[in-house]
């Protein structure tokens, strides 16, 4: 199965600075956030002033997959890079897709404060776990009265990585969680 990226087009750079190269790298056992598994990961860029601009990515099951994916997206030109670029591709995605998780709060429907599970809980704030082993994603949930607000979403590889992010929700909103009393308890529907 591909996983196809939401790929990143900067059209001005791409038709004014055709003689630049587009490189391509691939690397096996990335973690793929949108599958939660461990799979081949490929990215496509190109250098313009010293300035990395990343045109696209995929994760697939194994190398043909991904290079079908890549021919099907339109390149076929390509200059293999070195591993050290294609980490450093695909470490700025994951920083730019966990900045983004960070960030984006919403609300959940109005009607949602009627029903279970958040109709029976005080107001106060919650960490979800999507499962019961890792990689997993943290959901951090504010209850107030009248309304229910997702305020930050987090995939996390293993235990280290959804203790940094409950620090980093104590931090940010002066509370004090905890990773063991999260870890233990599950609201149920």
């Amino acid at each position: 199965m591909i996983q196809l990226s939401n790929t990143n087009f900067d059209f001005e750079y791409l038709y004014l600075d055709n003689s630049c190269p587009t490189l391509f790298g691939s690397k096996k056992d990335c973690f793929d956030m949108h599958t939660l598994s461990y799979r081949v990961f490929g990215g496509i860029w190109k250098l313009i002033d010293g300035k990395r601009i990343i045109l696209g990515y995929w994760f697939a099951d194994n190398e043909s997959e991904l290079q079908y994916a890549i021919r099907s997206a339109g390149f076929t030109e390509l200059i293999n890079s070195d591993n050290g670029e294609i980490n450093e591709v695909y470490h700025s995605i994951r920083i730019e897709q966990d900045q983004q998780n960070w960030s984006n709060r919403s609300k959940l429907p109005i009607l949602s404060i009627l029903k279970k599970p958040w109709k029976d809980l005080r107001k106060g704030w919650y960490v979800l776990k999507s499962g019961t082993n890792f990689p997993c994603i943290l959901t951090c949930i504010q209850k107030n009265r009248y309304s229910v607000w997702i305020e930050h979403i987090q995939v996390c590889e293993n235990k280290n990585d959804a203790v940094k992010f409950i620090n980093l929700i104590n931090t940010e909103h002066n509370i004090h969680l905890n990773y063991d009393v999260y870890a233990e308890s599950n609201i149920k529907n």
